[in-house]
């Protein structure tokens, strides 16, 4: 697939939720425009067609679309568990650090992190020795039973590292004998499905519930989808609409999101060039590429020395080069559909001039 790109315009490589719609996703979106407008909240056929195939996707029964996917993330916390319940997951998880505390302030879930790195876990993958001692705390009148954990594929704080198989059915083990419900936060699940070689389905297995992020990997105008059991997607249409989510019309939008599942090939060339710009970025004095040997479609380095992330940041937008300066001292570049070889080239030019200036 190609795409022009205009070689005067900055390289940008802040969120891969600028991704482009190809061109069948664009003449799907035009055939869907002249269809009928439909009123009912899950009326649409081209919609229906969509849920259905990402329900097959992730073997789940159903699903519903979201405007965003931190708006079915807290649809999934609210319908797994009740007020005053605590919610285990990673460090640096979505759910706990980038959507605003939805899940406290409007599902009274009180969440928090599992840290297993020292017993040789990471941020994206604690221990599962940690997992357990975790589902195994206390529970008494002061301190809320765990009711439900979160895991996030590819895990974004950590470089879009994508959780394996066996990874992801351990923990799924732990937390079913503890009788615990669980959530994926799939928002880049299709990257991390073609980064380790395997079918969607395979990393979903367990789960209540998977979110899935659809303009981060396809530049869709339909921003997600949650998939689950029948009865539970029917309580979310709910909850939906109670958070203001109610999608209408749908049509267009969910037929050119249904074409782009269809090149989910494409997106071997997004991590082929985030491969290329983590070892160029490694070969930079200055940086450190976290999970070099992890990689999905996102790249995470941390400076070296004590040079806020902001002001690193800075200097590469004035050369040409956007990025996200995360916490402290990271940086994290995105790639996506539509990003060129030449604009690797490019910004790997500009982050060397950028971070060890003349």
């Amino acid at each position: 697939m190609s795409l022009r790109t205009d070689p005067l315009a900055p390289i940008d490589l802040r969120s891969d939720f600028l991704a482009r719609p190809d061109a069948a996703m664009n003449e799907a979106a035009a055939a869907a425009r002249a269809d009928a407008r439909y009123f009912g909240l899950r009326e649409d056929p081209w919609q229906r067609r969509l849920e259905a195939r990402l329900a097959e996707l992730t073997g789940q029964e159903d699903a519903l679309v979201f405007p965003t996917c931190s708006m079915a993330n807290t649809t999934a916390l609210m319908l797994a568990a009740p007020p005053g319940s605590g919610v285990l997951t990673q460090p640096g998880a979505h759910v706990l650090v980038s959507e605003a505390h939805a899940g406290a302030a409007l599902g009274g879930l009180a969440l928090s992190a599992v840290d297993g790195r020292h017993d040789g876990g990471s941020d994206a993958m604690p221990a599962l020795s940690a997992w357990r001692q975790a589902l195994a705390g206390t529970v008494d009148a002061q301190r809320p039973a765990v009711r439900l954990c979160v895991l996030e594929n590819t895990h974004n704080r950590s470089g879009g590292v994508p959780l394996t198989v066996a990874y992801t059915a351990a923990v799924v083990a732990l937390a079913r004998e503890r009788g615990v419900a669980l959530h994926l936060d799939g928002a880049r699940l299709l990257y991390a499905a073609r980064a380790l070689g395997v079918a969607p389905r395979a990393l979903c297995g367990g789960f209540d519930t998977v979110s899935v992020s659809l303009n981060k990997t396809l530049g869709a105008p339909v921003a997600a989808a949650l998939a689950g059991p029948a009865d539970r997607i029917e309580r979310a249409l709910t909850l939906r609409q109670r958070l203001g989510g109610g999608l209408r019309p749908t049509g267009t939008a969910c037929a050119e999101a249904l074409a782009g599942l269809d090149g989910l090939a494409d997106l071997d060339q997004p991590l082929a060039l985030a491969r290329r710009l983590a070892a160029g970025l490694a070969q930079c004095p200055g940086l450190r590429v976290l999970a070099p040997d992890t990689l999905s479609n996102l790249v995470m380095v941390e400076l070296a020395h004590d040079d806020a992330a902001s002001g690193a940041v800075a200097r590469m937008a004035g050369r040409g080069l956007l990025a996200l300066a995360m916490d402290g001292r990271r940086i994290r570049f995105a790639l996506y559909r539509g990003i060129t070889p030449d604009q690797i080239e490019r910004g790997l030019a500009i982050v060397r001039a950028a971070i060890n200036p003349p």
